[in-house]
């Protein structure tokens, strides 16, 4: 069985975001051109009845995973404070429930993603490896050139190599493919990669000259987690974006599993960000980014108008 997931944790009431139409619209998207894969939507807080209702209309099987703040403390208690600050881990910690549905393939995608041809186009393709996902932008293979100071890959890689990783190229994680059982590989480590994020964060925290690209009140938070256990090892962060730590934590996660493989989705199928599909006619979907939504949109109504809110079932 192939499965295609999305997750999306929210805090507070529940009321409808730019991350509900954001995933509504992605899966509405994709069923234009499959009715029948399996999509499955990890729900993290409380969410709209009618968006959930929208999403089973479209055939979604959803698993109400409860609070994030209680998810990420079940697995690692000890710096659940900061952790749960963070919030974009909570995609790489569903593999579990997956398991048990032994799927063939799993492609997991974030809610700014838009689909323009049937999805099975990139699970025939993709299907060697282990993982597939496109580069990371800024990255030695991205096509707008190296920028070290966005991500340093030579203090990647060492750190990798101390850590007793394997080297993982940069990818973005937007949209994985995985292949051969990965999500179980994961599922194992998630405390591993938990582990990771934390020992990040520590690094920063401690370190003046980095504690002030953490967000408002996040250093302190991080400090009171360390004062609980100092003998936390930190590691420096080889990036000046934090938004990319879980992705940096998941490269160095599944550089530990055995025999990992890994390669490149083509800008032929799955475009990211501001590129646009002139010389791309055979692209299955476009990770558009939340920062460029507004420009994605206008586009896209010029060429395909489509209703795109959750409400419009």
């Amino acid at each position: 069985m192939r499965v295609v997931t999305y997750s999306l944790s929210v805090d507070g009431p529940p009321q409808t975001t730019d991350y509900h139409e954001q995933l509504f619209s992605s899966v509405k998207s994709l069923r234009a051109y499959n009715r029948v894969v399996a999509i499955h939507v990890f729900l993290y807080g409380e969410h709209p009845c009618e968006f959930v209702l929208g999403l089973q209309n479209e055939g979604v099987t959803i698993h109400h995973m409860g609070a994030y703040a209680d998810a990420v403390q079940r697995i690692r208690p000890r710096a659940s404070r900061t952790l749960a600050r963070y919030p974009l881990l909570h995609k790489w910690m569903n593999f579990h429930k997956l398991a048990a549905l032994q799927p063939s393939q799993v492609l997991q995608v974030d809610c700014d993603t838009f689909f323009f041809d049937d999805v099975e186009i990139l699970f025939d393709r993709y299907s060697d490896c282990h993982y597939y996902g496109r580069e990371e932008p800024s990255s030695r293979a991205s096509p707008y050139g190296y920028n070290p100071d966005y991500l340093d890959e030579d203090k990647l890689f060492a750190l990798a190599q101390r850590e007793g990783a394997a080297a993982v190229n940069p990818y973005n994680i937007g949209v994985s493919l995985l292949n051969h059982g990965l999500w179980t590989e994961i599922a194992k480590r998630t405390g591993m990669f938990l582990s990771y994020a934390f020992r990040f964060l520590a690094g920063m925290g401690r370190d003046p000259q980095t504690r002030e690209k953490l967000w408002p009140d996040f250093a302190r938070v991080v400090m009171v987690d360390l004062f609980e256990q100092p003998d936390v090892a930190d590691l420096p962060f080889p990036s000046s974006n934090l938004w990319i730590l879980d992705q940096i934590a998941l490269w160095l996660t599944m550089g530990h599993v055995p025999n990992f493989t890994h390669g490149r989705l083509s800008r032929d199928h799955v475009l990211q960000g501001g590129e646009q599909n002139g010389d791309c006619p055979t692209k299955v979907v476009h990770h558009y980014f939340g920062v460029d939504k507004s420009a994605f949109l206008a586009a896209l109504s010029q060429h395909a108008p489509m209703k795109l809110t959750a409400g419009q079932a």
